[in-house]
């Protein structure tokens, strides 16, 4: 108990207990406990006297929280002033609150490491107290809704905040907004859970809102923008869907297998081809046993391993492709690719009547070739067993053309003529046919060495200078100053242009003229024949130059020799790497050079 002077008159066991002495000592050497005022924001503290007074002077009972040091612990005492007017005292008492303002403390930490971390989320949050007011918003809040803070920060209620986002239209529009409006007031009392809206608002924005009950009463708002995810899910869904109805438009079986081997992805092809029921495949097969249900288009006997092959290769992280011939005869082509998620798509494409008709063009084509070589070594055993007698022909006529053993008179000197002629154009035809037949084979080799172009060209003028004046042809023959020499097989490139200026003379009518020239294109050497004969038709262009194949024309009027000049000619100019250049017209002549590679 207190005197009016704030000093100690009476005081029980535990007061003194805490200045460690009797009662009786607490009186008698004037002993008071000192409490001190704790710092408490917008609170100031009295001192135990000042508060005697108060009540004594008030009549009202003074309470305050003080801090005493009891065993050398601090704690925090509620003081209370009971004033007693008639008796002149005033009965004070402290009761223990430390654990009060522990859990106090501890409660007040925990709500600014809340407000903090709220602060930090990038979801707009406010909270609003029972009496509809803003308590407490963050950063993303006032961003979100483009609310001044400093207005926010004046606790504006949620009826306001509402108004102030319909002027700068942040709020879905309205028809009845006073209803709009009541009804997010109502929630204060009405709402008992978590709620959840999205609201679109008039610049096509997408929020995602959740209101939830806070628990001392109010409310807690968050709001989250899910624009930019809509689009994505939409563009994805989009995304999804073409690409669905692409892989079922596709005529190749598609399948995609998931790292554990289960189907995750498949078109209707892929059903199609394998004979499978897509309601079977809707859920997710394992590679084990959809091979099972495609086990009737493989070889029993070889099922086992083709399964564990099969089902191998599907695991190994490498892209491969090959060839699956079912025993119902279809042929698949499939490709392994595997995916970056550790999957793997496996694509098929029946190539049956693809297959098909390549070998049937590759059993036509062996035949035609065979049929070829067969022809070209039936002719070339025939001239060779035609040569030796040939020879003696030549021989014996040559014998009576020179009258070794008696002058002959006019008729008979116009038959061995006629037979030299025949004999000589039969040995050029055999000729003809060995060396074709020796090139087909791969046995003909050429041989190069320095020639001089002008002086080959010389002799080759000079040869059929009398051959083309008995046909009344005139043969004109033009070198360039910068031909020179040049590496070739003389005696093949001779070979090749006499055929060229045979077929030229044979072709070219009484009165016509042939050009032998030489000249440089670039670094190619050009050797060409150019006729004034009927020309050639385009369809009958690239068929010449095929053994045994002649014009139309000439085949119709029977006219021309066996068809082999041009073949032997591009096949010699083949041998030295070079080409053939025809150009030839109905009416305007032909031209065919012989393109030869620089030396």
């Amino acid at each position: 108990m207190y005197n009016p002077s704030g000093e100690v008159v009476w005081c029980n066991e535990a007061y003194a207990h805490i200045l460690g002495v009797s009662p009786d000592n607490v009186l008698f050497e004037k002993k008071e406990v000192l409490f001190t005022t704790p710092k408490r924001k917008g609170k100031v503290g009295k001192p135990v006297k000042i508060l005697v007074e108060d009540a004594l002077s008030s009549g009202q009972i003074q309470t305050e929280p003080k801090h005493v040091i009891i065993g050398g612990d601090r704690k925090m005492m509620n003081v209370t002033l009971i004033p007693l007017p008639h008796l002149d005292i005033v009965v004070g008492q402290a009761q223990d609150i430390s654990r009060e303002e522990e859990l106090e403390t501890r409660s007040e930490r925990n709500r600014a490491v809340n407000r903090e971390l709220l602060e930090q989320l990038r979801t707009a949050i406010a909270i609003f107290d029972g009496e509809q007011k803003l308590e407490f918003y963050n950063s993303s809040f006032a961003q979100l809704w483009r609310l001044e803070e400093g207005w926010l920060n004046s606790h504006p209620k949620l009826g306001d905040i509402l108004e102030r986002l319909r002027e700068t239209r942040r709020l879905p529009e309205q028809s009845d907004f006073k209803r709009y409006k009541q009804g997010w007031l109502e929630l204060f009392t009405s709402q008992i859970g978590p709620k959840e809206d999205m609201l679109y608002l008039p610049d096509g924005s997408v929020l995602r809102s959740l209101v939830v009950p806070h628990p001392h009463g109010g409310l807690l708002m968050t709001f989250e923008d899910v624009t930019s995810g809509l689009e994505l899910e939409s563009s994805y869904n989009t995304l999804m869907a073409v690409q669905k109805e692409t892989l079922d438009g596709l005529s190749e079986g598609v399948a995609v297998y998931g790292s554990n081997g289960r189907l995750t992805l498949w078109n209707p092809a892929y059903a199609t081809m394998w004979d499978l029921n897509p309601e079977d495949l809707e859920g997710k097969l394992h590679i084990s046993q959809i091979l099972e249900r495609s086990k009737k288009f493989f070889p029993a006997d070889e099922w086992d391993k083709l399964r564990d092959q099969m089902t191998r290769e599907l695991f190994v992280r490498h892209d491969k492709k090959g060839e699956i011939r079912r025993t119902d005869g279809r042929i698949l082509h499939y490709v392994s690719v595997a995916l970056p998620d550790g999957g793997t798509m496996v694509t098929f494409h029946d190539v049956t009547d693809t297959v098909r008709v390549e070998e049937a063009l590759r059993e036509k084509t062996t035949a035609l070739e065979t049929a070829e070589r067969l022809k070209l070594d039936f002719l070339a055993n025939v001239s060779y067993q035609l040569r030796t007698p040939l020879n003696a022909i030549i021989g014996f006529n040559e014998i009576l053309d020179k009258e070794y053993f008696g002058e002959l008179n006019t008729r008979q000197k116009e038959y061995t003529k006629g037979l030299g002629e025949a004999s000589e154009q039969l040995m050029n035809l055999i000729n003809d046919i060995l060396d074709l037949s020796t090139i087909e084979a791969g046995y003909m080799t050429i041989v190069k060495e320095p020639v001089d172009v002008a002086v080959m060209l010389t002799a080759l003028y000079d040869l059929t200078q009398e051959w083309a004046r008995g046909q009344r042809i005139e043969v004109t023959l033009s070198v360039a100053g910068d031909v020179g020499v040049a590496d070739l097989d003389e005696r093949r490139i001779k070979q090749g242009i006499l055929n060229l200026l045979r077929n030229a003379i044979a072709y070219t009518p009484a009165g016509g003229r042939i050009t032998l020239s030489a000249a440089k294109i670039g670094d190619q050497l050009a050797l060409s024949v150019i006729d004034t004969g009927p020309g050639i038709a385009p369809e009958d262009q690239a068929r010449i130059f095929k053994p045994f194949e002649k014009t139309a024309a000439l085949r119709e009027e029977g006219r021309g020799g066996a068809g082999l000049g041009l073949s032997l000619v591009q096949n010699i100019v083949n041998l030295h790497g070079g080409t053939i250049n025809l150009k030839s017209a109905i009416g305007e002549g032909t031209a065919i050079t012989l393109l030869l590679p620089p030396q």
